[in-house]
């Protein structure tokens, strides 16, 4: 099964986007594919797929070290929306770090540039 939660296996979900096989369709697609990479420590796909304010500041030693320094448990789509080239979606990371249950809430924005879709920025919410 796919780490992102979609109930779906893996090798039809996420895997294809990660291993850069096919571009995430979707907004909503393009998050649940981040947070596996997020799941898996991929920070690559991470640092391909953002863009813009979200990429600005971005360290990839950084990201590495706290995606190895958590234990991902669940992703939950709260909503997600397109219009056009741009899309938004809404989501909580359930994660535990330091054996304390976390969890990540944001409003994601997403812009899709010549075809591809990046994460743009986001907004915590609590």
């Amino acid at each position: 099964m796919c780490s992102c939660g979609s109930k779906l296996n893996a090798a039809d979900c996420c895997v294809p986007y990660l291993q850069g096989q096919k571009l995430a369709p979707t907004p909503e697609a393009l998050m649940r594919s981040r947070y596996s990479a997020y799941h898996d420590a991929n920070i690559a796909y991470i640092q391909a797929t953002m863009c813009k304010k979200a990429a600005e500041g971005f360290d990839a030693v950084e990201a590495f070290a706290w995606a190895k320094s958590v234990k991902w448990k669940q992703l939950v789509v709260v909503k997600s929306s397109q219009q056009g080239d741009r899309g938004q979606v809404e989501f909580k990371a359930y994660y535990e770090h330091n054996q304390t249950p976390q969890v990540l809430h944001e409003i994601s924005d997403f812009e899709r540039i010549d075809g591809k879709w990046f994460y743009v920025d986001g907004k915590m919410r609590s």
